[in-house]
């Protein structure tokens, strides 16, 4: 039980941290609101479920342990965060996308942001070294270790969908302000380059 209580602890600093996946759950929710922002959280969850699974299973060890599986993966990662930034950066007007979301389109820009944030998950190897670091450190080798995999993915994923909730219903409180004047465009230029930042420092470190 008290192993359990660390592990949530360590979870929730770490998925409260802001990284790629938190500044894209606030980006949506600011661009189109709580309940369409729910679909990219969905994918990101789902994302770091499969990753979970990937570490489990013993693959992640070898693409963590194949030196170019893993740099091919952090690039490919790296492109797609450019990729958001890119999107994010050259938006300059909240009026389209408001009205995208009102209209026949809103299921497509649901299942694109669901498809943005899986890819956002799945494509970053570091997730992949932090589980397999992580794990470990709270099985049983005692107890059935495929359940015990089970129970600390879900937990995971469980904490990070709160988290990334609570992010999105903090940023809608604030869109109004946030979409008036400038500063729509200025706070799109601003993920914007934070995307890419991420996106170097993926390659780097």
């Amino acid at each position: 039980m008290s192993g359990l209580l660390v592990f949530i602890t360590i979870a929730f600093l770490t998925l409260s941290s802001p990284g790629p996946g938190v500044l894209f759950t606030v980006t949506n929710s600011i661009n189109y609101g709580v309940r369409t922002a729910l679909f990219g959280i969905i994918g990101l969850i789902i994302g770091m479920f499969v990753i979970a699974v990937i570490s489990a299973s013993g693959v992640g060890l070898i693409i963590t342990s194949n030196p170019t599986i893993f740099t091919v993966l952090k690039f490919i990662g790296a492109f797609y965060l450019m990729y958001l930034g890119y999107k994010n950066f050259v938006k300059t007007s909240p009026s389209q996308d408001l009205l995208d979301t009102e209209t026949s389109e809103k299921t497509v820009r649901k299942s694109k942001l669901f498809y943005q944030g899986l890819f956002a998950s799945l494509l970053n190897p570091k997730t992949i070294v932090f589980f397999i670091a992580l794990f470990p450190q709270f099985i049983d080798i005692k107890e059935k270790i495929i359940n015990q995999f089970l129970i600390l993915s879900l937990t995971f994923c469980l904490i990070g969908f709160l988290i990334h909730l609570v992010y999105a219903n903090f940023s809608s409180i604030f869109k109004e302000k946030m979409l008036s004047g400038n500063n729509f465009a200025r706070l799109n230029k601003i993920s914007g380059c934070i995307f890419f930042i991420l996106a170097v420092l993926l390659i780097v470190q």
